[in-house]
């Protein structure tokens, strides 16, 4: 599946990561959101940026987006497209008043190019295997995955943890779902 990953050696990052773990002391929460972003990386983690990889993906033969991006615990992923490129998946209904855990995630104007017009359109969200799922809190999670805009079940989903508040997120697990897991999917349509 595409996906813009953050290239920086281990090495550097374990570097960088010292360098500011010396001066922790007098950090700022943007500081220790990078410390964390090095830490991980100089573990050899995969971080990725999510919602640029929706974004570059590009769309479909139908001028939908390819990827999709959704909260774990949704079940379904929900598309509303601007005819100026601009979009929005989110889990449907009303946005909420308060801002909580990241549900809606909106890409402005020029992202998509594609067919004029407005178009809604919806794809089922996988969910991570049993043994690849966060045993708390799975609403702390979110999903990136090939979108199938028809409700057809997906096929290589990455789980992600979001990393502070930019567009750096954690992998934490990527599967192909199984013949099984796609016809049990496929049931809830």
């Amino acid at each position: 599946m595409h996906h813009v990953p953050l290239t920086i050696s281990r090495e550097t990052a374990r570097d960088l990561y010292h360098q500011y773990l010396k001066h922790k002391h007098y950090s700022t929460p943007i500081d220790r959101e990078v410390l964390s972003v090095y830490q991980k990386l100089a573990a050899g983690k995969l971080v990725i940026k999510a919602l640029e990889s929706v974004a570059t993906a590009g769309v479909d033969e139908q001028g939908l987006p390819k990827l999709a991006i959704a909260r774990a615990d949704q079940k379904i992923c929900h598309l509303s497209m601007s005819g100026n490129g601009a979009a929005t998946m989110s889990p449907g209904g009303r946005r909420p008043a308060r801002r909580g855990a990241t549900t809606w995630f909106d890409f402005p104007a020029g992202t998509f190019a594609g067919k004029p017009g407005w178009r809604n359109a919806e794809s089922l969200v996988p969910q991570a295997p049993l043994h690849l799922r966060p045993k708390h809190a799975l609403q702390n999670y979110t999903v990136l995955f090939e979108a199938d805009w028809r409700k057809a079940p997906p096929i290589d989903p990455f789980l992600l943890r979001r990393i502070g508040k930019a567009d750096l997120w954690l992998v934490l697990a990527v599967w192909d779902l199984t013949e099984v897991e796609r016809a049990v999917l496929a049931g809830r349509l």
